[in-house]
Parts: C-alpha cells; structure tokens; sequence
C-alpha cells in the first residue's frame, strides 16, 4: 500500500471531516437553503469591485461579488473571511446586526473551500485592509472535502501537479502561465494572419506518421477494424496543402510523441507549424526573428526575458551558429568520420551510453550534438549548416550537398524552433525516404517511415517552401522562466497516483 502525500489528510481524518461537511450540508437543505444555486445574478468581479474604493471615510461604494472562502475568522457576532475569485481578493466582514439572526445563523455552516456571493459597501478597516460589509450573502456551492491542511503553500510537487486544481487555490500565480499562455497564442496567431497565413485543421490520426523523428502512439479504429498512429507531426499534410495551391498555412495542433518524461518533453503538446511557398531560407530566418520579437514583446512587453541565472535578449538580429564549426570547436570533425561506423567509436569515447552499433550516423550525430554542445548555446541565436543525415525533410545547401538549408532557434541551451527550405525533389525525398526506412527496420524506432502517399502527391509538384515548426509549450517554458515544462501545462500527464486506502461516504 502506498503513502500519501503530505499535504493531504489521512484516510480517517478526510473521511471525519467530510462526513461533518455532509451534515452541515444536509443542514442547510433542511432549513430550506439550496447549497448548489444555478447562477448568483450581477457579480462583479473582484478587482473591478476593488478598483471602486472608496475615498477614506467614504462608505459609498456598492460592490457584489462572489469567490471561494480562502480564510475565515469569527469573533462572536462578527465574522471576517477572505473570498477569492479569478481576478483577486477580498476581506469580507459578516455582523450579526447587518444580516440579521436568522441569516448570520448559516455562519457556521460554512467553512473554507465553500463558495458564496455577497453583497455590501466597501470600507478599509483600522488596520488598512479594504472590506466589504456584508448587507446580504448567499452560498452558492458547498464544499464537501477539505483543503489540504498547507493548501496556503501546497508543499508537495507531485500533488502539485496530480492535482492541479489544488495548486491553482493554493497559489493564484500558478494561474498566470495559463492565461499567459492564452494571451501568447492569441498573439501568434495575430502575427501569422497579419502576414496572410490563414489557420488549417490536418488529420490527428494518421496511417504513417511523419515529419519527424520520435516513436508514435498507436490507437484503433473499430469501424475500419485497423489500427491508426496519432500524429507526431504536421508537416505532410500542411506539404499536401501547398501541393494543391495554398501558398501560406499554418496550423497549432496537438501532436503525441510516445518519449521519455523529461524537464522538456511532454507526450502530448501544442505544435505550431507554417508553411510558406515561394520563400527560401533568408527570408525564413527574417520571418522568424521577426515573429519571436513580435510575439514576445507583444504577450511579456519586453525582449528581455530571465531564464535561470541567464536574461535573453530577443532583440533581432540574432547571431548565427554554424553546425559544423561548433563539432570543430570540441574537436570532431565531421566530414572526416562519413559513415556511422567511422563516427561510432567517436561518439563511445565521449561516454554516450546509448552509442551502439547499428544506429545511423545522423542519430550518432545527433548524439553528439546533444551531449557536448547544445548546453553551451544560450543567447537566442540561429543554428545553421546541419548535415543531410539528421534533417531528411530539408533542401540540400547548393554549395555543399552534405548539409541541407535550416535553422534552428537556440536559446537556454535547447532547441526551441526548427525551420527549413523544404525539400521537394521527389526522387531525393524517396532516397532519403528510404534510408529512414532501412534504420528503423534494424530497431531504431524514432526513424521516420517510408511514406508512399506523400511521395506521389509530391510528384504532382511543390514550389519552393519554407516550413517552421515549434512546440509552444518549450517556448513558454522558456519565456516563463519555469523549471519544467509541466508547470506551463494546466493538467500535464503524470505518473499514477500512489495507492490509498478506501474512503468510504
């Protein structure tokens, strides 16, 4: 059997304290008082209420408000509570002699987690604090489990997040990453149209996943009796898109990678992806700052952003980052190592466990990159010249057909946006196509497969395009200074919870 966390109440405690919340409610009903009404008319919310202070001995000020009872104090005939909503709080004071007998009676069926909504004139008490003095309330839901015993400062970090709604009481700023983050997208959003890039809605379900490399779910369909992956990408459809004459697209939808928990990785998450016909790599990588600085100034009002110990500054332009210089810098040469088995020994002496025979040379590669030199790249900056091997979806570099045409935004020392010249030499996307294919039948399971309706349409013919993708949990992740990506995500996956025992009632 397992432990409980913490913050939360044994077992038989929980159980006592919600039996006694049952007959407080059962109590209410009897004295004809309807503990979950549907609606508490004309509330306003609490920080406009407390914008109409009044002026000091002014008690003019009418307010209605409503909220969840966050702390509460009785002193006889009189009783202070602090009621909570969305935008804030307040002091409430509840006399005997404003509300009346029979009303101020219901007192002490309340408690703190319930629900009311009052009515009443603002004064500021002796101590400075701005009150609301109860005319009238009603109880609007009754709560029937406790608040963890430190629900003030939710301790625990897995039931911080097991139990979101719980951190959200406990600590209103855990709130803000969720408006922040409708804010950022609605800011993404007005940068994209403002440029003619108009939202599409592509396939969750896919019969072969692509557009990049990670391992897909797998899910069935009962009607077609077969089994479907959910999608790790949006890439081919939005390609499928421009194949048929739209020229800007652009899409934020949930993709699902079947990969490890980490402080950057989610298995579910919002990806953002543009595609833009007739654009090459130059006018991508203008694009892009452009659209950072944009959104961020617009969603922060700034462009200088903490992360960590770090600020990073956003201001375009941003420094370039050459892909083959920074491999030269630790010491590795890449074009002197062609193949996988001339770069595995490399990649061994450098302590990467998972280096073993059989991978290709773009995941060693790729290894490499991500033990020795990613870290070191903290100002927002764009990574540029990366081999063929590790992009199989990107233009070959006409100067030198070993790299290929893309950028990657860098900054904090990860990957927080990918850009390409798209590749659409149909006969160069077979090849690479099959390679892909031919790594991931010896047991490398991110590899991407061999996608045959994908490589007809692109025989049909596709401009030259620029895509962009980023996944706007990692960005904001960043942009909030957060220490992982969960606390970005309103409800993130998590472990199961551990074992309790049965609670009865």
């Amino acid at each position: 059997m397992g432990v409980m966390a913490a913050d939360e109440p044994s077992a038989s405690r929980l159980a006592e304290v919600r039996a006694a919340r049952i007959e407080k409610l059962a109590k209410l009903r009897e004295l004809g008082v309807d503990p979950y009404p549907s609606t508490f008319d004309d509330r306003q919310p609490i920080g406009e209420a407390r914008d109409q202070a009044p002026e000091q001995n002014n008690d003019d000020a009418e307010v209605r408000v409503a909220g969840r009872l966050i702390l509460w104090r009785r002193h006889g005939g009189s009783t202070f509570a602090n009621l909570r909503d969305q935008s804030g709080q307040i002091q409430i004071q509840l006399r005997r002699d404003v509300v009346g007998e029979e009303r101020y009676a219901l007192v002490k069926l309340l408690e703190v987690g319930d629900f009311i909504g009052v009515a009443g004139t603002l004064f500021t008490t002796k101590t400075g604090e701005l009150t609301v003095r109860v005319q009238e309330f009603s109880i609007l839901t009754k709560a029937l489990r406790p608040l963890p015993e430190k629900w003030h400062g939710l301790t625990d970090p897995e039931l911080r997040v097991r139990k979101r709604h719980l951190a959200f009481i406990a600590d209103p700023e855990e709130m803000q990453n969720v408006a922040t983050r409708a804010r950022f997208i609605s800011n993404v959003r007005s940068f994209l149209e403002d440029h003619d890039f108009i939202e599409v809605a592509t396939p969750v379900l896919e019969s072969i996943p692509g557009g990049a490399d990670a391992e897909p779910f797998t899910t069935h369909h009962n009607a077609l009796d077969r089994d479907f992956y959910l999608r790790i990408s949006l890439e081919l459809f939005h390609k499928r898109l421009i194949i048929g004459g739209f020229e800007r697209v652009y899409e934020i939808g949930r993709v699902f990678r079947n990969e490890g928990i980490g402080k950057e990785h989610l298995q579910d998450y919002d990806l953002l992806e543009f595609y833009w016909a007739y654009a090459d790599l130059a006018a991508l990588k203008e694009l892009v700052q452009r659209f950072y600085a944009t959104v961020i100034e617009s969603t922060f009002g700034t462009l200088k952003l903490p992360y960590g110990d770090d600020v990073l500054d956003f201001t375009p332009p941003w420094p370039e980052a050459d892909y083959f210089e920074l491999f030269r810098k630790i010491g590795v040469e890449l074009a002197d190592y062609p193949t996988a088995d001339a770069l595995l020994p490399v990649a061994q002496k450098l302590g990467i466990a998972d280096a073993k025979p059989g991978l290709g040379r773009g995941r060693l590669i790729d290894m490499i990159y991500k033990k020795e030199i990613r870290s070191t790249l903290v100002q927002p900056q764009l990574l540029t010249g990366h081999p063929v091997d590790i992009s199989p979806l990107a233009k070959r570099d006409p100067a030198d057909p070993a790299r290929v045409q893309r950028i990657q935004v860098m900054m904090a020392g990860s990957e927080v946006g990918n850009g390409f010249a798209e590749l659409n030499d149909p006969l160069d996307q077979r090849s690479r196509f099959e390679e892909q294919q031919r790594l991931r039948d010896a047991g490398d399971r991110e590899a991407q497969m061999l996608d045959e309706e994908f490589l007809e349409a692109l025989e049909y013919g596709m401009p030259p395009t620029a895509g962009f993708g980023v996944s706007i949990e990692r960005w904001l992740m960043y942009l909030t200074n957060s220490p992982s990506i969960r606390d970005v995500v309103a409800f993130p996956l998590v472990r199961p919870a551990p074992e309790k025992p049965n609670e009865s009632g």
